[in-house]
Order: structure tokens, then sequence, then C-alpha cells
């Protein structure tokens, strides 16, 4: 969820990463660590050189790599923050995550190349949608997505219309 927060001069939008989805996403990763317990440590494996010994080694490395990514992705999720001034006529870009420390650029409002719709197609169920935010020297901040693009597109025609006041001033 996209949060926009709108005052006479300011215009943030901060993607977000809950605490909660993060506790989430650390309690799913506790699931997998039964796969080595029940095939490694539950039977009591008296020799490695069993002929079932391997498959229950693969598939609890496996299980191991799941938990891995998924603790991961609730340590590390980043969150993501643009911020509009028309006053000073900036454009500051923010992520972060626990793990991550605050990496912040500022940027000429001027020097604002595009804030576009971005669309990641995924192999199973709907497409997700995001807002890329892009500078002029290359470099591009993505606010993380929804899965209903007309709330995604609410944002960008509300950062579009923030933006044109600029040229009022």
């Amino acid at each position: 969820m996209l949060r926009v927060v709108e005052t006479a001069d300011t215009l943030e939008v901060t993607s977000p990463m809950p605490v909660g989805r993060r506790v989430v996403f650390g309690l799913i990763a506790l699931v997998p660590l039964l796969a080595p317990y029940e095939l490694l440590l539950k039977p009591g494996w008296e020799t490695i050189f069993h002929p079932l010994f391997g498959l229950a080694a693969l598939i609890s490395l496996g299980a191991l790599l799941i938990s891995a990514f998924l603790m991961w992705a609730a340590i590390a999720g980043l969150e993501s923050r643009v911020r509009f001034n028309l006053q000073r006529r900036t454009l500051t870009t923010a992520f972060w995550a626990p793990v991550v420390p605050l990496t912040e650029r500022t940027y000429s409002i001027n020097d604002l190349l595009a804030v576009r719709l971005e669309t990641t197609e995924w192999s199973e169920g709907s497409p997700s949608y995001s807002l890329k935010i892009e500078t002029l020297d290359g470099r591009s901040l993505r606010l993380m997505g929804e899965y209903d693009r007309s709330e995604v597109e609410a944002v960008q025609s509300r950062i579009a219309r923030f933006l044109s006041r600029r040229d009022i001033r």
C-alpha cells in the first residue's frame, strides 16, 4: 500500500514494509525447519551411509534454503520514500530496511525525468504495479507494488497534479 501525505509545499509517497508482514515472513520461515528435524534429527541415523540419508539431507538442505530466503525477506525487505518539495524545488529519494542503512539522495526538481507506472508480470497470478521515479542521471527509485492498478494510477495522477503546480510558482 502506497502512503501519500500532501501539504501546501510537499508531497511524500512512502512504500512501507509493515512490521506485521515482517513478522509473518519470520514466522513462516520457521515452518520449513521442521523438515531437517523430522528427517535428520528425529530418526537418529546410525550412519550417514544409509541409502536414504542422502535424500533426507538434500530435502533438509532445500528446507533450510527456503527458511533463509524467508528470513532474509523479513529482515531485509526495503521500504522506500520519495518527497517532492516545491518550496525548495527538490526531489528526495530514500530507501532503508532493518539491515540496510538509510540511503537518501536529493535532486533538483528539474532533474526529474519521469514518474512511470511499471507492471510486473508474474508466472502465477495477476500482475503487480509499481511507481518508478526516474532522474536525469539515470537513477531510479521503485515504490513497491500493489495488485490494484487503479490505486497506483491514482497516486501517479496525484503526483502529476502536484508537480504541475511548480510551474505556477
